[in-house]
């Protein structure tokens, strides 16, 4: 700044967060496509009050041109050429409120504008929705002129927004006046220290929690199982819950087959019984300890994952906004198959669940509202403009898409699209749908409509080891059958280590729980 000749001022971040006014929290929804909930992150309150603080300063009242901004912003030109422009821009405008020294957000020093080239500036071109987009991201050099400051503070002290997103509103129903340049005559150079900010960050490898749900899918699985594990990217660690699967598969054929990648700290397995589609990704993580990890992805166990997957998104998470969630929002591969032969072909995807990947705030919102269903029928209601509307139990994606809407999301197909990856995902539709392709009991949808806890509503698989026969066992309820042949029996108890059967067809049997998850025919007493 000081061989372009600019004096630069340090002023101090504020925390007294407690002066913002809060008045305005809902009349911007309907711009932004996001509730201003979800912007209320505790560095969007101390950028705002910190911002208003600095530009109502009286030590500044007497200066039109002072460029207010950010500690990382940069010139691009010498301050003697941008003066006499700001100067004229401010006597002839006197109807705007900013001025605004850059076109767009950019990281890298724009090419000089030639010797006898005019500085220009054109109206802040926004409207409909345009938030997270580089045009709209920043406020690293504004210049604001005196009369109109307690106009802009008012804005940052009441709109429950980050600054340059509340500018972006106020600009676009009219209540501010705002021209930009058609040039970047300031941009931001990387910060040196990463900390928690609105705006784009360097690159760094973060650690990622891949969770993935399973079932009936015992192949599936294990192939992505296998994918998971040779990812280029290795800062992750795959939590799997599964279900669907006997007890004494799971514990005597899949636990020894991944024995390796689990003593690696690689791999967490665990079984459940099935549930509602929310809560069985929430079992993935549940009652574990994942506060040091930063990204959360939903992983599909059928779907396929190019190798780089991971390392693709760890590199488009450290170009967006830190608290971004991201999906891929496009055309994409489907996996199809035709006598045997695949076929890939292109279908559009407008909320892609195997590619969500969730920060922790809205993962811990998320789990949050799995615990607490009567947390979801607002979130819905918001969206959907349905009162009461809160059945989500086989339509998680779309409440899960619901949550990154208020946080923020990025798309990340234009990435893909930009660095020429063929193989990021491909959807597989060569099987059988969980929910669409009648892998579920009819009873047990109806029970799992919403999210619910009741353990009558849960469907466990055991394996059943009879002196004549062995068997998967599903229990849902008090009933239960053999999935070979459909006996069915009531349920007279069970526990972890012992249940108790009145078959339909003969009387009453007792199974107890074996070392290797089966669990095996009692002998009644004599």
């Amino acid at each position: 700044m000081n061989e372009l000749g600019y004096q630069a001022a340090s002023y101090p971040v504020s925390q007294k967060v407690e002066k913002l006014l809060d008045t305005r929290c809902e009349e911007f929804t309907e711009f932004l496509g996001m509730h201003p909930e979800a912007c209320d992150k505790p560095y969007v309150r101390v950028l705002r009050i910190s911002f208003a603080n600095m530009i109502l300063d009286p030590q500044f009242r007497e200066d039109d041109l002072i460029i207010f901004g950010e500690s990382n912003t940069t010139p691009a030109i010498p301050e003697e050429r941008l003066q006499p422009v700001l100067e004229e821009m401010v006597k002839s405008h006197p109807e705007v409120d900013v001025f605004r020294l850059f076109h767009e957000f950019s990281q890298e020093a724009p090419k000089p504008p030639c010797p006898g080239e005019r500085i220009e500036f054109e109206p802040y071109a926004t409207s409909g929705h345009t938030a997270g987009s580089a045009y709209v991201c920043g406020t690293h050099a504004l210049v604001i002129p005196a009369s109109k400051r307690e106009k802009v503070a008012r804005i940052f002290s009441t709109c429950r927004l980050p600054p340059d997103t509340a500018l972006e509103a106020a600009n676009g129903n009219g209540e501010l006046s705002i021209m930009v340049t058609k040039y970047n005559c300031f941009y931001q150079k990387p910060r040196t220290r990463l900390f928690d900010k609105s705006t784009l960050y360097s690159y760094r490898e973060r650690k990622m929690a891949l969770c993935l749900s399973s079932y009936k899918r015992f192949e599936d699985l294990q192939r992505q199982i296998y994918c998971m594990m040779h990812q280029s990217y290795r800062n992750f660690h795959l939590f799997v819950a599964v279900k669907g699967m006997s007890s004494f598969i799971f514990q005597s054929i899949l636990i020894p087959q991944f024995q390796e990648f689990i003593d690696e700290g690689r791999l967490t397995l665990r079984w459940f019984p099935n549930k509602n589609q929310l809560s069985n990704l929430a079992d993935t993580i549940r009652g574990l300890d994942t506060t040091n990890y930063e990204l959360f992805l939903k992983i599909d166990d059928d779907d396929f994952y190019g190798r780089d997957y991971l390392l693709t998104i760890n590199e488009f998470h450290s170009e967006i906004p830190q608290h971004h969630c991201s999906c891929f929002k496009d055309w994409s591969w489907v996996h199809y198959k035709y006598g045997g032969i695949s076929s890939l072909q292109k279908e559009f995807y407008y909320v892609f669940g195997a590619s969500m990947v969730l920060t922790r705030s809205v993962m811990e919102r998320l789990m949050a509202c799995e615990e607490h269903p009567e947390m979801i029928h607002p979130i819905v209601q918001r969206w959907d403009h349905i009162p009461g509307h809160g059945n989500i139990g086989f339509s998680e994606d779309n409440f899960i898409h619901k949550l990154m809407l208020e946080n923020g999301y990025s798309n990340i197909a234009p990435f893909i699209a930009k660095k020429k990856i063929t193989h990021h995902i491909i959807v597989q539709k060569a099987n059988a749908s969980v929910t669409r392709g009648y892998m579920l009991d009819g009873a047990f949808q109806k029970a799992n409509t919403n999210v619910s806890h009741d353990v009558d509503s849960f469907e466990y698989v055991l394996g059943l080891r009879h002196p004549q026969w062995s068997d998967a066992f599903r229990v849902f309820g008090t009933c239960g059958n053999r999935v070979s042949n459909n006996d069915a029996a009531k349920i007279l108890s069970i526990s972890p280590e012992k249940i108790v059967l009145e078959w339909e067809k003969w009387g009453e049997e007792s199974f107890v729980r074996q070392e290797d998850g089966s669990y095996e025919f009692q002998q009644p007493e004599k």
